[in-house]
């Protein structure tokens, strides 16, 4: 049994890489996907940093964001370079070992049969591939420190022998995990309320000696984190601890809905097909594959996870019993009440996704209690059936519409237009003029141009003092590239126009020197210089 549970692991596992490899290319890297690089390769804030033998440590990339991934990543870039597959690959091997980790919570936790569904519904499930894969949110680290911190848990509370060393690490890599980001708060509440109701091994944290060692290792695991909050008046919570009304937060339950069903990248991640009038040709592989299953089995936007995580409560009496099923609910519910209620937070799948893997957790474990195993194996299967029909979906939208909005493969070609310079003294300077390439082009040259931004005194109509002076010296810098987006793709609206008005203002022209177009043929970037107006010929006024 154990060499047959351990065959399905690994199976899984590689089916979840390969669903990612095959979606990787697709997808241009985006701008907050490449944001851990920024400490890297451009001037990371002195407030985000602390002085050890007089060089700068970077601590945080934002208030609510460490440097642990930017660390993981100094040597992936220093021996691959900054691209496409450098930057995912990594956090798809990520993803692959928490679905490893998790199958064997769940064996541990809930038994071999929960643990199969469990496994095979989280591998196919697209939301989940998709998030670790292009890591924008970033989720990936979080997903692996739960399920490993859970899983040392478990192993703390079976009194296994070096029960100790289990806590110790359970709680050390929570720590790890807010500082990876800081909305880990959110998960150690759900943690905390499912733990109290239906944990009761746990109660053993509270003597002295456990209590002890499950705080230093969860400090320690945070230690920059809370370093950075020390030094500078608990900055994350001020910056972030801000809440909806009622009506707002729930207001925000049809993406959760979405990311449930799969669909909540659909239109994000890929562009939707009313909106391409001439699709590409399916050329590839992967394409021609997915383009046979739709055939068959048509096109599905939606795997029902919503309908089957409700039907799951008519299971009922086979389940109250069990309190792994009651602590993933208390969990979910939690984590998601918090994120609700947060503002600017749970109203995208990158913050919904935070709950996994408790969905399919639940899900599992319902489905696992009734007393027909070969007809639960069987309603996981046909799930994870769905799934596959959504990722099918994702591949044949790719194939034919291309990535969508600021996930353009045409990223790469903007990248490839740059010439770089490893030496400072000759390095290009190029300003930003829209949001959703600075980080991105910082990272696949590596630091080998100077990226500005150059886009915030174009973004009002009424520039202030302040953004005159910034304007008039961007517009002075005539040895500088700059890039932006074309009209139709602006990020922030009317940056394109008043940047041109503003150089006619002061007597200048701008002057684009490439579009830049993505694989199906749609202009996304252009490349351009402000040079002097040209005078008007003899004659003419």
């Amino acid at each position: 049994m154990r060499d047959l549970s351990t065959r399905f692991q690994i199976l899984a596992c590689l089916l979840f890489i390969l669903a990612g490899l095959a979606i990787i290319p697709y997808l241009g890297i985006q701008n907050d996907e490449a944001l851990f690089a920024a400490p890297l390769y451009q001037l990371n804030p002195k407030e985000f940093c602390f002085v050890a033998f007089h060089h700068r440590v970077p601590l945080m990339v934002m208030t609510y964001i460490g440097t642990l991934k930017t660390a993981l990543y100094v040597p992936i870039l220093g021996i691959f370079g900054g691209n496409v597959w450098s930057v995912r690959v990594p956090m798809l091997l990520a993803g692959a070992l928490t679905l490893f980790i998790f199958f064997k919570l769940t064996m541990r936790s809930a038994g071999p049969t929960a643990a199969a569904i469990a496994g095979l519904l989280l591998a196919t499930d697209s939301t989940f591939l998709l998030t670790n894969t292009v890591d924008w949110g970033p989720v990936a680290l979080g997903h692996l420190f739960l399920v490993t911190g859970c899983y040392y848990l478990v192993r703390f509370c079976a009194q296994e022998p070096g029960s100790m060393r289990h806590l110790a690490l359970g709680f050390f890599f929570f720590g790890f995990a807010l500082w990876n980001k800081a909305l880990f708060f959110w998960i150690l509440a759900g943690l905390a309320a499912g733990s109290v109701l239906f944990i009761p091994e746990l109660k053993r944290l509270w003597t002295t000696k456990r209590a002890v060692t499950a705080i230093l290792a969860f400090l320690i695991g945070a230690s920059p984190f809370i370093m950075y909050n020390v030094r500078h008046r608990n900055a994350t919570l001020e910056t972030s601890a801000h809440f909806d009304p009622p009506a707002t937060a729930f207001a925000k339950v049809p993406v959760l809905e979405a990311t449930l069903n799969g669909a909540g990248l659909m239109g994000y991640f890929t562009t939707e097909s009313w909106d391409v009038p001439n699709p590409k040709p399916v050329t590839t592989v992967r394409g021609k594959i997915a383009w046979g299953i739709a055939r068959v089995f048509g096109e599905h936007r939606s795997s029902g996870m919503e309908y089957a995580l409700g039907a799951a409560f008519l299971l009922l009496p086979w389940w109250w019993r069990l309190r792994g099923a009651w602590f993933a609910l208390i969990f979910m519910t939690v984590v998601w009440l918090l994120m609700a209620f947060t503002k600017d937070a749970g109203g995208s799948v990158h913050h919904v996704v935070l709950i996994w893997p408790f969905p399919q957790y639940f899900l599992a474990i319902a489905l696992a209690s009734i007393p027909w195993k070969r007809v639960a194996i069987a309603a996981g299967a046909v799930l994870a059936a769905m799934n596959l029909l959504v990722l099918d979906k994702y591949v044949l939208d790719f194939e034919r519409n291309g990535a969508g909005g600021v996930y353009s493969d045409a990223m790469y070609g903007l990248s490839a237009a740059i010439h770089d310079s490893p030496d400072p003294a000759i390095r290009p300077r190029v300003w930003v003029t829209d949001w959703g390439m600075l980080n991105s082009l910082a990272l696949m040259h590596r630091g080998r141009i100077e990226v500005r931004v150059g886009d915030p005194a174009f973004m009002t109509d009424t520039p202030s003092p302040q953004d005159q002076k910034e304007i008039a010296y961007i517009l002075n810098d005539r040895d500088a590239l700059f890039v932006g987006h074309v009209e139709s793709r602006e990020v922030e609206p009317g940056v394109r126009k008043r940047l041109a008005e503003a150089a006619e203002r002061a007597g200048l022209h701008k002057e684009v020197l490439q579009t830049i177009f993505d694989s199906n043929g749609r202009p996304v970037f252009e490349i351009f210089r402000v040079v002097e107006r040209a005078p008007a010929p003899p004659g003419k006024v």
